[in-house]
């Protein structure tokens, strides 16, 4: 199962370019298990659900709220009860697991107290979205604040992301507290409300504008109007509001097009089969398999092994390995890194980088062969740097 929360915070180097302002960062909240930053709030429901011997969540909300219910429910083996009014016929493939009672006559209206009609306050469990455990939204989403502030090397300068009352609070109590103990700066904070904003700074052409970067350029997986943060802040832009900083973009549903997998063991990809693709993807830079088998044995116990895929299709690995070390170097090695030469300008190698770099801390080390300067050049933008060449003893024969 997918980690909740420690969602990606990627550097968009290629909108920077587009854009003409540094150090721009991607905070990906698709990449929690449904899709959703939702998924932060709804397993805590769930949790408090149990922790109160309740049987049943009687749930009113969202599609994305809803579907993260269910996944959570199901995954808990407890049962969720909706109400299907008008037009809302997705309700029904929720899951099996799911009760749906059938409104469908009606046109939605009082959701609470239609909600309080069909529960039993012995067993059921309320969780309305907007009204119910707004506490525990407030928590949950104060996370996201606090990833992006451990993860940033400096304190955001802005922070870009869509509004609702407890998010906003959330995030911004984030960085008040952050402030009051660090004494770094209160970033900017805007946010946007995205069905109803002024059509005048963000322009339909804007808003594709926006996606196009997203889509296109950095290669995420979104829905056009999901990228009317990113239309916020190339509006802020173009007003002369942005110069180069520490600009946070938060995207409550975006994720990368890749699905990247951190293997725990052996038994769904072999050993040997991880080894024919560093091989194969490493090409003349690969080492001789001896040593890759050795990098895999300490990869998968002590360091970890990335797999990036793409339709059923391997396109990439990492092998990063566990040094020993907490001072004397960095704890963690990247020892090979390589991808489908048919997939080359797609930013696979790009993306393996950051999850490696997120996944140690920034704690990471790599070496690149002397010849190499096409990796050596990504490296170093990616915040590497050459500190010195290693040289290896090798007897005469």
């Amino acid at each position: 199962m997918k980690k909740i929360g420690k969602t990606p915070l990627l550097r968009a180097r290629n909108i920077e370019k587009k854009l003409g302002v540094k150090r721009i960062y991607l905070k990906l909240e698709g990449a929690n298990s449904t899709g959703s930053k939702q998924d932060r709030f709804v397993e805590r429901i769930v949790y408090s659900a149990i922790s109160q011997n309740k049987k049943i969540i009687v749930a009113e909300g969202s599609k994305p709220y809803l579907k993260s219910l269910s996944f959570f429910t199901d995954l808990y083996h407890i049962k969720l009860k909706v109400i299907q009014y008008k037009n809302q016929k997705w309700k029904n493939s929720l899951g099996s697991h799911v009760i749906v009672i059938d409104q469908s006559h009606q046109t939605k209206s009082s959701v609470e107290k239609n909600i309080d009609i069909h529960m039993d306050k012995t067993n059921d469990f309320r969780a309305i979205e907007g009204l119910d455990h707004k506490g525990l939204a407030e928590l949950a989403y104060k996370e996201i604040a606090e990833e992006m502030i451990d993860k940033m090397k400096k304190p955001a300068t802005s922070v870009f992301y869509t509004h609702s009352k407890d998010y906003h609070d959330s995030i911004y109590n984030g960085y008040l507290m952050d402030s009051m103990k660090s004494q770094n700066p209160m970033p900017e904070i805007y946010t946007i409300e995205e069905g109803n904003y002024d059509k005048d700074l963000i322009t339909t052409d804007l808003l594709d504008q926006a996606y196009r970067l997203l889509s296109r350029t950095e290669h995420l997986k979104l829905k056009k109007k999901q990228a009317i943060v990113l239309a916020h802040f190339i509006a802020k832009v173009n007003q002369g509001d942005i110069s180069d900083g520490e600009h946070i973009i938060i995207l409550e549903q975006a994720k990368t097009r890749l699905q990247m997998t951190r293997l725990e063991n052996f038994n769904e990809i072999s050993k040997d089969e991880i080894l024919s693709y560093v091989d194969h993807y490493l090409d003349r830079y690969s080492d001789p398999l001896e040593e890759a088998s050795d990098a895999l044995d300490n990869a998968i116990d002590k360091g970890f092994i990335l797999i990036a895929s793409r339709d059923d299709s391997i396109d990439g690995v990492c092998i990063v390995v566990h040094t020993g070390f907490d001072h004397f170097i960095p704890t963690y090695h990247l020892a090979y890194i390589g991808t489908n030469p048919n997939s080359k300008g797609r930013g696979l190698g790009t993306e393996l980088i950051e999850y490696a770099v997120n996944l140690s801390d920034g704690n990471i080390s790599l070496h690149v062969d002397l010849d190499n300067y096409r990796a050596k050049k990504l490296y170093e933008k990616m915040g590497f740097k050459h500190i010195y060449n290693r040289m290896i003893f090798q007897r005469e024969e």
